[in-house]
């Protein structure tokens, strides 16, 4: 059985071929900036010594942050924030999980620095932080 496929002219108009050269070899496509992922366990003396030195917005590391508060409304975020500001010198994010805004505190590698941030927020009068488990940010000095 022999299937026949017919295309109107009429419908689509004149019909043109149009050939395109295509040369994948002479394709000149940057290389992508891939993240670089590093481990809390190398030395941070061998990521100040590598030729290779990565985009702070490129590294990416799992840590843990204190999570303060979270809100249905970025204003009650943003107010949290102002005051956290005035009061501790750790980083301050406001993330947007949804529904929820959601206030944290710090770049911590090590969870114990985590905790006792979390203590110290605690006895401030915010009893309801806690430890959440994400990337972060490292200060690579």
């Amino acid at each position: 059985m022999k299937m026949i496929f017919i295309i109107s002219t009429m419908s689509l108009g004149l019909a043109q071929e149009v050939k395109i050269d295509f040369d994948p070899d002479k394709l000149n496509d940057p290389e992508p900036k891939w993240p670089q992922v590093i481990s809390p366990l190398i030395p941070r003396e061998d990521l100040k010594n590598s030729n290779n030195k990565p985009d702070s917005t490129q590294v990416i590391v799992e840590g843990f942050r204190v999570q303060v508060l979270a809100t249905s409304t970025r204003e009650n975020a943003e107010q949290l924030r102002r005051t956290l500001v005035t009061l501790y010198t750790e980083d301050i994010y406001i993330i947007f999980e949804a529904p929820n805004y959601k206030v944290r505190m710090g770049n911590f590698i090590d969870r114990r620095n985590a905790e006792t941030l979390r203590q110290i927020l605690v006895k401030s009068g915010y009893p309801s932080a806690w430890i959440i488990r994400t990337r972060i940010e490292p200060k690579i000095k």
